[in-house]
């Protein structure tokens, strides 16, 4: 494990010869009369009969040791030449410095000369933002949103208590985190989403104003991803080669285009979106990239844009690439929006959403969709809620409010990531939620979701709490033994002030006096 620089590996040094220490003097192979030793310095035990020449042959260097107690070793290298025919480090995407060619010579040589190279100083960008006071990872132990966990195909995210932490020197700068993170809380540093939005905003009006009709955006990486564009405007003089339509835009991973790039780039004029995954690309970010699409999918369907706007083209080559190309409908899109987009992702959605919404085909208020999406409500049972507020206190982005002035419980609907940690955190089980998009100004106000009588004192009728949490205490307590006696259990029903006085009234005290010398 580890990454440039920072390498930890431990291994067992199981045969009797050890390769660190040995010198390759070739003493041992001579004088083994089993031919148990070959050049590869280590002793085949099967052959071996235990005469220990080699040991003696070996002399002071002392690299065999038959009787070696300690077997597990472990050390710190820079980089790593991994020869074995399946990679030791399994991730989807090795660390920089961990170089794993297989067996085939040509690639191992191509592999040693790269790592030559690794000499010197070297400068590891940071790509991310973290902002963990909105990250819905975990509150109180009780775990939420993984995804950013699960699609990070360098293994650099792991879990921190109630929040995430980043191994900035594992992170490739993929952004397929910030894709996933329903809060915005993980962001891809530079280029940002305003930056991006920037120079879609130009291309697109330039587009436009020339005359240009159905635009397609095609994102797509500095890598293999140009290389098939090249290739494939160089084509043109030989096939249909690129078609006028279709802007190719340089990224530098489509990992990066997450809900708020997809639908801010219908909203600022595309007619579709596709995104190009040459190779190079992890399997994990097809299937988030694929899942994000769905959901922006849904929403413009939803609201009467027809056809489909976003696809993924995986395409190893420029034929296949051209051919997809020139399959794509053109779908329904909209007049261009003036606003550019927000680093903040919730913040470009809902500017997003306003626009769409309000140029929609056929409007909506509410738009159903599919599990594991960004946004939606929530429905509490009243019969089991007994507003202990746990949900409040659990809520990490403020979607759950209470109130000081009397027993609510409220709900801003489009503070909600469908996180579910208050539904966990319930202990009446009393929180479902439910997946949705409210485009009405409804969304952002806090409405009651559940409210309750309070029950005042049986003496003096100061507040005591609410109804429902009062008499599922006093049931829970009725077969106690400390409260078998009469009146004690409505004792539970008084103020503190009161129930001292009660137990001072009733109670037959023992006072020093009733005492005799």
């Amino acid at each position: 494990k580890g990454y440039l620089g920072a390498f930890e590996v431990t291994w067992e040094q199981t045969n009797p010869i050890d390769l660190d220490i040995c010198t390759r003097c070739n003493k041992c192979i001579a004088v083994c009369p089993e031919q148990a030793i070959d050049y590869s310095y280590q002793i085949d035990l099967d052959k071996c009969r235990d005469h220990r020449q080699c040991v003696a042959a070996c002399g002071e260097i002392r690299a065999i040791d038959f009787e070696r107690n300690e077997t597990v070793r472990s050390d710190r290298f820079d980089l790593i030449f991994d020869l074995s025919a399946q990679p030791v480090m399994t991730i989807s995407q090795p660390p920089q410095g961990y170089f794993a060619p297989g067996r085939n010579p040509l690639d191992q040589a191509l592999a040693a000369g790269k790592l030559t190279q690794l000499v010197g100083e070297f400068e590891k960008p940071k790509f991310f933002t973290y902002k963990e006071s909105i990250c819905a990872h975990s509150r109180s132990g009780i775990e939420g949103c993984n995804k950013c966990i699960d699609v990070c195909s360098t293994q650099a995210i792991t879990a921190d208590g109630d929040h995430v932490k980043v191994e900035p020197h594992l992170c490739m700068g993929c952004g397929g985190c910030a894709t996933v993170c329903p809060s915005g809380a993980m962001g891809f540093a530079y280029p940002g989403v305003a930056d991006m939005s920037t120079r879609l905003s130009v291309m697109l009006q330039t587009y436009l104003r020339e005359g240009g009709t159905d635009a397609c955006l095609l994102f797509h990486n500095a890598s293999e991803g140009r290389d098939l564009i090249g290739k494939l405007g160089r084509r043109a003089a030989l096939s249909l080669g690129l078609p006028a339509r279709v802007i190719p835009f340089e990224i530098h991973h489509i990992a990066t285009v997450g809900l708020e790039l997809l639908l801010g780039s219908v909203a600022l004029g595309a007619s579709q979106v596709v995104l190009l995954a040459a190779g190079s690309e992890a399997p994990e970010y097809a299937a988030a990239l694929k899942t994000q699409m769905g959901f922006a999918e849904e929403i413009l369907l939803g609201l009467g844009y027809s056809g489909t706007h976003f696809s993924l083209i995986e395409a190893a080559d420029s034929a296949t690439l051209e051919s997809a190309l020139w399959d794509l409908t053109p779908a329904t899109s909209c007049k261009p929006a003036t606003f550019k987009l927000f680093n903040d992702k919730r913040t470009s959605l809902e500017f997003s959403f306003e626009h769409l919404a309000k140029l929609a085909p056929v409007p909506q208020e509410i738009i159903t969709l599919s599990a594991g999406a960004p946004y939606g409500t929530l429905s509490v049972n009243q019969d089991t809620c007994t507003l202990c507020l746990a949900c409040v206190g659990a809520c990490p982005e403020k979607a759950l409010l209470d109130n000081k002035e009397t027993p609510q419980l409220r709900f801003i609907e489009s503070n909600c990531v469908q996180c579910g940690i208050c539904a966990k955190t319930c202990p009446e089980n009393a929180i479902t939620l439910t997946p949705r998009l409210l485009l009405t100004k409804e969304a952002k106000t806090p409405r009651v979701v559940n409210q309750a009588e309070v029950l005042g004192c049986t003496r003096c009728g100061k507040p005591l709490g609410t109804k429902r949490m009062i008499e599922s205490m006093l049931s829970k307590l009725s077969t106690h033994s400390m409260f078998a006696a009469p009146g004690t259990l409505d004792r539970l029903k008084m103020c503190a002030d009161c129930r001292v006085i009660d137990l001072m009234r009733t109670e037959q005290s023992i006072s020093i006096t009733d005492f005799k010398q």
